[in-house]
């Protein structure tokens, strides 16, 4: 399963301490991440993925009064594509 995500804590001007803070919890869920300028994506086995989108989530509620978070999933029944196929498949036509 692939998963783009954003994380927005309100009230605060930079978000790079905010990222940084969800990415420690991704990385704890055995997913693989690519951070970009304005989301991360993972990937990984479904119950990994969500874990590790709760475990994001529920980490920033808890230092932030409010916490608004943005999920794109894809699930993909047949041939799988990892994060870097995805990217070097569209790299390759340019």
């Amino acid at each position: 399963m692939l998963a783009e995500f954003s994380v927005l804590p309100l009230n605060q001007h930079h978000l790079s301490s905010a990222v940084a803070t969800a990415l420690s919890e991704v990385k704890k869920c055995q997913v693989q991440y690519q951070v970009g300028p304005m989301s991360t994506s993972i990937e990984g086995h479904p119950d990994q993925v969500f874990l590790a989108l709760r475990k994001c989530f529920e980490k920033l509620a808890h230092s932030h009064d409010r916490v608004i978070m943005t999920i794109t999933l894809d699930s993909r029944l047949t041939t799988a594509q990892s994060l870097s196929e995805m990217v070097s498949s569209v790299e390759s036509q340019l």
